[in-house]
């Protein structure tokens, strides 16, 4: 028999004696137990929680029914060997599986334990109280065999699911360092010719009439060209990032150099952006030229995503030494699918996206010891959330 269920029962001094109470209890109860049955189901499916467990409808009911009329049949006849104990083990592996959650153990054997208690206590019942504190002593033994399983095998799916996120991890990391190899060799080959390109065009505008009627289609070309220029300039910083070198900025200071910067963007032009710095300006050490790229990536995003005169928030703040900065606009917003893979490498839905601006503003917040986070939902607009710590180390990540 099981060292570790005789343990149990030594420790609550569950014996013989116990097992002859139980046994008279089981002639006056065997009658009960369809009544207990039926109760228990009857409490436990009023309520939604518990009744998502019962999504195959009423043969499954009916499966649960009959599991439970065994069970109390087992535990009114015994015995109480290793075989039942291993019976109450995958129990609480089962309820692992369904996903089941500990609380509702305890709160099943109270129900059982009710129905048992309606069923013995009346004027004619001969039940004695020693009878029923070794029944309440079996009761709470399974409960222990139960949860003791239970968090065995959830500790082991844990660590499974654990398991397998790492090698999920460490495989995209290993692709995604394929790709920025890649990535880099191919903007490398691409930059120089690319500028020579430019460079050709833009003189042969110059040499043209300003009413030539191909003078439309020359500043689309130079305009494609700045687009590729554009993406083979994110393929490179992605694939290699450089460490930041920090130093002292004032963070109202970047914010505002930034919206001048943008005035002139088309998309920033369409939309209002409201920023108004903290009374105390907010002073942090970080790269000055990383956090203008965020700051440039995130509102070129919040406007792109906005409607015609929408409006753009930019909020900056600081909060027990750490340092805020809220990006909020009411565009369009992002699906759940889309906001959890929106931090992803060249994930976009966009038709002209490389799917690297979120995935380099990550970077750069993890590289100053930061985090970032997206709440979106669908017609309602996007809020991104960068904390910077005020004081960072070099946390560059690769």
């Amino acid at each position: 028999m099981s060292t570790e269920f005789e343990n149990m029962k030594a420790y609550i001094a569950f014996g013989e004696t116990d097992v002859t109470h139980i046994r008279a209890l089981a002639e006056e109860l065997s009658s009960a137990v369809p009544d207990i049955v039926a109760r228990f189901y009857e409490a436990i499916t009023q309520h939604d929680e518990l009744n998502a467990f019962f999504s195959g409808g009423a043969t499954q009911l009916a499966h649960q029914r009959t599991l439970l009329t065994s069970w109390l049949s087992e535990l009114f006849s015994g015995p109480y060997d290793d075989s039942y104990y291993q019976k109450r083990r995958r129990i609480g592996e089962a309820h692992v599986r369904v996903g089941l959650e500990q609380r509702h153990m305890f709160l099943g054997i109270e129900l059982i334990w009710q129905g048992i208690i309606r069923n013995l206590i009346s004027p004619a019942s001969t039940t004695t109280r020693t009878q029923l504190t070794s029944l309440h002593k079996l009761l709470m033994l399974d409960l222990s065999v139960i949860l003791e399983s239970y968090k065995e095998h959830y500790t082991a799916r844990v660590q499974e699911d654990a398991r397998a996120t790492i090698e999920e991890k460490l495989t995209r990391a290993e692709h995604l360092a394929e790709i920025g190899q890649l990535a880099a060799a191919l903007a490398h080959e691409i930059k120089n010719p690319l500028a020579g390109i430019s460079g050709a065009i833009q003189i042969i505008r110059e040499g043209m009439a300003e009413n030539d009627e191909h003078r439309p289609i020359i500043t689309e070309i130079l305009g494609q060209i700045h687009r590729l220029d554009a993406t083979v300039k994110d393929l490179l910083q992605y694939a290699r990032p450089v460490p930041p070198r920090l130093h002292s900025i004032r963070l109202h200071e970047v914010v505002d150099r930034v919206l001048s910067i943008l005035r002139a963007e088309p998309a920033v032009k369409r939309v209002r952006i409201r920023y108004n710095p903290p009374s105390q300006g907010v002073v942090l050490q970080a790269d000055e030229a990383k956090i203008e790229q965020l700051l440039i990536n995130l509102i070129l995003n919040a406007a792109h995503a906005s409607e015609e005169s929408g409006i753009v928030d930019v909020e900056t703040s600081s909060n027990n030494g750490d340092v805020l900065l809220c990006i909020h606009d009411v565009g369009e917003g992002m699906t759940e699918e889309v906001r959890n893979r929106a931090l992803e490498a060249f994930y976009t839905t966009k038709a002209r996206g490389t799917g690297l601006g979120l995935p380099i503003c990550r970077r750069i917040v993890e590289q100053h010891g930061g985090t970032i986070s997206l709440d979106s939902q669908v017609g309602q607009g996007t809020t991104v959330t960068v904390t910077l710590p005020v004081t960072a180390g070099d946390q560059t990540s690769t």
